[in-house]
């Protein structure tokens, strides 16, 4: 795999999507995407239940990659799902040397100092779950500051004193380590690990639109993951445990579906006037889409309000 050349995995709930990008003097190209659902329901609200079933849908969606291009490729990026996401907001500072110019490694260093700062902090207020591990999965800027005042970048500078204010974010062991064993099974390397909000608001939310108060919502099929920004960076990030899953288990229940089955007639109803379909007894049913999509309303409605409370709460 070339240098310049990044492989990229979002392992869903509900599908895993490949891409192959390459980055030019003009931005990133895509060489190549590839996109395949789960057979069964190997995960569930972003949490891998079936390793080995997850693992192979990783390793046709590689090989169809490889095949495409050419090439090999042997290390992933990896956007993982918020399941039981932890966010930790700190403020650090350090003293610099005023004669020196403050360098990428000094900012880096007075970051890195903020995030362990943060696993502390994260320890200490879930010490009530002593078996539960977090990892830091990402960490977001919300701003730099020297000599008591806050600056877009820090690099080229000179000052006393240095700070950053940062949002760090932590998912429990177990959902990681799932994902390193997929990965294993798949021939794989984690080149990096990030979390899918952070992943997605770095392309949807430039930073010449984070001084707007946003909300950015990504729904599922497991989670619905949230991402805020306001005055200029991105100032928090939440996940619901409800997603397009619940919409579907509704009208499994509703119409005595499988969830597969539920999970087409739910696609279906939204291209057409009218859906037949045959129930777990082997009747046949013919029903309007607007009866189908009106069953799903209650559901809706229990997302749409949960997304809401999250994102007053973390606003």
């Amino acid at each position: 795999m070339a240098a310049d050349t990044i492989f990229a995995l979002d392992i869903g709930t509900r599908s895993v999507v490949g891409v192959v990008i390459q980055e030019t003097a003009r931005g990133v190209e895509i060489l190549a995407a590839e996109s395949l659902e789960h057979r069964e329901r190997s995960m569930i609200d972003g949490q891998i239940h079936d390793v080995e079933q997850v693992a192979e849908a990783v390793k046709k969606i590689k090989a169809v990659l490889e095949e495409r291009l050419g090439q090999s490729l042997t290390q992933v990026a990896v956007a993982a799902a918020g399941r039981a996401l932890r966010t930790v907001r700190i403020q650090i500072a350090s003293q610099a040397d005023e004669y020196r110019e403050i360098s990428v490694e000094d900012i880096l260093r007075i970051e890195m100092q903020a995030v362990q700062e943060a696993q502390h902090q994260l320890a200490l207020d879930e010490q009530e779950e002593q078996d539960l591990n977090y990892h830091c999965v990402g960490y977001s800027v919300i701003n730099y500051e020297l000599d008591g005042y806050k600056i877009g970048n820090l690099s080229g500078q000179k000052g006393k004193n240095i700070g950053v204010e940062i949002i760090v974010t932590f998912l429990p062991r177990v959902v990681v380590d799932s994902l390193f064993a997929v990965l294993q099974r798949s021939g794989l390397e984690m080149l990096s690990l990030t979390l899918e909000p952070i992943a997605a608001s770095t392309v949807v939310v430039p930073p010449s639109m984070r001084q707007l108060n946003i909300a950015l919502v990504d729904i599922g099929a497991g989670t619905s993951d949230i991402a805020l920004t306001a005055d200029g960076a991105i100032v928090g990030y939440g996940m619901v445990p409800t997603a397009g899953d619940e919409v579907t288990e509704r009208i499994s229940q509703h119409y005595l579906l499988d969830f597969n089955s539920a999970e087409e007639l739910k696609r279906a109803a939204g291209d057409r006037d009218e859906v037949e379909f045959t129930d777990v007894l082997g009747v046949v049913h013919r029903q309007a889409s607007g009866d189908i999509i009106a069953t799903m309303e209650e559901a809706v409605s229990g997302l749409a309000f949960q997304i809401s409370e999250k994102i007053v709460y973390l606003n």
